[in-house]
């Protein structure tokens, strides 16, 4: 059996990519590397995601460039499926069967043997909290319930891959809560997990490496405080409630980084500082808190979370 490797650190690499249908470009010239662990897809509805994900799949090839998972094309390489999992965003079960039955029908069609198939799928049947279904058919399963053994059957075969296209939709907060768990201790344990969704706060819960897509084109990738370094025409925002706002916005103003420092006649200790370098600033923030005497009773960052930073970067 031919050995698949991953070249370096990189489990899936993406070359100058670029998809066209017919007429209408939805990938543009896209370059990319994804390493072990939980990366988050991000970008509106009809960004890309979706294509980009069927690319990294091997659902769909690429009209120029090229897709190598771990190491290898998918062209003429049947076996490289065997080590992906996907769950993709469309509804698609087998009505008739129970959850265990199902799960273990899907192991065998990869060619798990019997007995390790109905034990794999029994495990998975109680770890996704399904226990209770019993032999109920699929049919009969609520949208949650059937979601998350969506998940289960993406994963099942534990593959060294996975790509989940909006893994989180039609489930509750206790749901949410299981799948991210799992997702997460999948990536910790060397799994290349690739979520795609348009719901910020879905995938901050899961990851905070984040690769952001819009019009069919790359717009920023890493973490979310990394992002944000990129965004020089956009400055940190960073409400403070400080004991004298006035002292503390002229100590503000007189540092390079520091773009506009704004008091509020309403509320007269909060000062709201607009910085293009966060990490100076509070290198900086002590400094003049000594220096000035003055004591701050808050500091929220104002536009720090991925919604902010991902509103920015679709502009």
């Amino acid at each position: 059996m031919e050995a698949f490797q991953q070249q370096g650190r990189h489990t899936i690499e993406i070359n100058k990519v670029s998809k066209w249908y017919g007429d209408v470009s939805a990938l543009n010239d896209v370059s990319l590397t994804i390493g072990p662990g939980v990366s988050g897809l991000l970008g509106p509805n009809g960004a890309g995601k979706s294509t980009l994900l069927k690319l990294m799949s091997g659902q769909l090839e690429p009209s120029l460039g090229s897709v190598h998972i771990l190491g290898q094309r998918f062209q003429n390489n049947p076996g490289l499926f065997h080590h992906i999992g996907l769950c993709p965003e469309q509804d698609s079960l087998w009505e008739e069967l129970s959850g265990p039955s199902f799960l273990t029908a899907m192991l065998e069609l990869q060619g798990w043997p019997h007995r390790d198939a109905h034990k794999r799928s029994h495990e998975l049947i109680g770890l996704f909290d399904l226990t209770k279904a019993g032999t109920r058919r699929v049919s009969g399963y609520s949208k949650g319930m059937r979601q998350k053994l969506r998940i289960a059957q993406s994963l099942a075969h534990q593959p060294k891959v996975l790509f989940l296209d909006e893994p989180m939709s039609g489930l509750d907060a206790t749901s949410r809560t299981l799948v991210a768990d799992i997702v997460r201790e999948l990536g910790e344990t060397g799994v290349t997990v690739v979520i795609s969704s348009h719901v910020l706060h879905e995938v901050e819960n899961i990851t905070k490496e984040v690769i952001i897509i819009n019009q069919g084109s790359l717009r920023a990738r890493g973490n979310v405080y990394e992002i944000r370094e990129l965004l020089a025409d956009h400055p940190l925002q960073l409400e403070l409630r400080v004991s004298d706002p006035r002292r503390f916005s002229r100590a503000c103003m007189a540092k390079n980084h520091v773009v506009k420092v704004e008091l509020d006649p309403n509320e007269k200790d909060r000062v709201l500082v607009f910085t293009q370098h966060q990490n100076q600033f509070f290198q900086d923030l002590y400094e003049i808190l000594e220096a000035e005497d003055l004591a701050i009773t808050s500091l929220h960052a104002e536009d720090e979370d991925m919604e902010a930073v991902f509103n920015y970067l679709i502009k």
